[in-house]
């Protein structure tokens, strides 16, 4: 986000943290922002920050909290939840040149906090499309390869770190660019990027528009063609029941439509973006056409994409709906829903009774010998009422314990050796 001014006439942003906007020559800071822009940016940033850190933070918790929400997709999807929450906290430092430009502070944390704010935006973006590679490849091998589990944690967990340390790979570039500089004559520091030679920009730029755009989303395409033609075409294994095979399709294209939407946002919330920055590095004069407002408005697109992730996962995903609604509605936790479930036992004949949530209650609140003298007691009831098939059993085995060449006490034999005593026994 340096204000370096070249022979074009305009001070150049000059890496993709930057808001880009354009400004003419003069002195560091850029000029003044009209006020309807400082408040619409404003408004917008706040509410962008509101979403983001509460959506992505809820989806950690679940991931992380929640058993059955602990699979390998849902642990890449809070770890781009974690590259959201990077985005979030660089916002106000992108809002910052809104009013103020490219002004800094002074001492060592201030140029720590220089190179950290301006790469920050780089690492959560490249973090963010790695995340959806790994989870594209996920659903790919879970369709392609039914039978098999690819995915496990460790592989999962090894995953996770390579996204990282590629991400802080495309951010190192940035980070020694990044300079912390005291203007000449002031107390006054500049935050802003120091390339040398200046084409190492332009190659910087084009670099990471191949690295983290291009080539993840590509093979995001190709690998979700491949498992969307297997998945509409394919006959799930074991699944002989017909209603059991829609319903086990009907899941597995939700999430897998779920990700893909996820994709697509992704991809037309940051290619304005992007365009806006090739068209920096390979078209000047065009550059100059575009209207200052525009320059405002289009890096915001991928900004807010941080915020509508959640959303989308609360409206694709039962699992995530209803862990949000338990969460921010005070709805019953996995706990009390069990304690207030009324379980229904067959019915044998009409004097059995339904096991009711008082039943459930009384296990977590009752002392331990009354629940024990209610345990023995439904085992007796249980045993008057036993089906006809199972009294048969049982006269057979009576009638076994006094059949001839056998001892009257002697234990029974389980069913399947009951021929081969009897044989040995003659």
């Amino acid at each position: 986000m340096a204000n370096l001014t070249d022979n074009t006439g305009y001070s150049m942003p000059a890496n993709m943290t930057d808001n880009s906007t354009v400004a003419p020559v003069g002195a560091h800071g850029g000029f003044p922002v009209p006020r309807d822009i400082q408040i619409g940016v404003t408004i917008l940033a706040v509410i962008v920050i509101i979403l983001a850190m509460i959506g992505n933070t809820l989806v950690i918790y679940i991931v992380f909290t929640v058993n059955h929400m602990r699979s390998s997709t849902n642990s890449l999807i809070a770890n781009m939840a974690f590259a959201d929450l990077l985005m979030a906290i660089d916002i106000p430092y992108i809002l910052k040149w809104v009013y103020v430009w490219d002004k800094w502070f002074g001492t060592f944390m201030g140029s720590v906090l220089c190179k950290f704010f301006h790469s920050a935006q780089v690492g959560s973006i490249a973090a963010s499309v790695f995340s959806l590679v790994a989870i594209s490849l996920d659903r790919s091998f879970a369709i392609l390869f039914p039978m098999r589990t690819i995915m496990t944690r460790n592989v999962v967990r090894f995953a996770i770190a390579i996204i990282w340390l590629c991400a802080l790979a495309l951010t190192v570039p940035l980070m020694i660019a990044s300079e912390n500089i005291q203007q000449e004559g002031t107390e006054f520091h500049i935050c802003l990027e120091n390339w040398s030679p200046i084409t190492a920009r332009t190659t910087y730029n084009t670099f990471l528009f191949t690295t983290a755009y291009i080539i993840p989303l590509s093979i995001i395409a190709i690998v979700y063609c491949l498992a969307g033609l297997r998945l509409w075409s394919r006959k799930l294994p074991g699944q002989r029941n017909l209603m059991a095979h829609k319903k086990a399709q009907a899941s597995s294209r939700r999430a897998t439509a779920m990700l893909i939407t996820v994709v697509i946002i992704f991809a037309l919330s940051w290619l304005p973006f992007q365009a806006l920055e090739m068209i920096r590095v390979f078209n000047q004069q065009l550059l100059h056409t575009i209207p200052l407002e525009v320059h405002f408005v289009i890096p915001w697109f991928g900004y807010c994409n941080s915020a509508i992730n959640p959303i989308l996962y609360v409206i694709f995903s039962e699992n995530y709906r209803r862990e949000f609604y338990r969460i921010l509605c005070r709805g019953p936790s996995r706990q009390e829903r069990y304690r207030n479930t009324i379980v229904v036992e067959p019915k044998h004949n009409s004097n059995d009774a339904p096991v009711t949530s008082e039943l459930l209650r009384r296990k977590y609140t009752a002392p331990k010998a009354q629940r024990r003298s209610e345990r023995q007691e439904r085992i007796r009831k249980s045993r008057d009422t036993m089906s006809p098939k199972l009294n048969k059993t049982c006269q057979d085995q009576r009638s076994y314990r006094g059949s001839p060449g056998t001892l009257r006490g002697a234990p029974v034999p389980p069913p399947v050796l009951r021929d081969v005593v009897s044989r040995h026994s003659t």
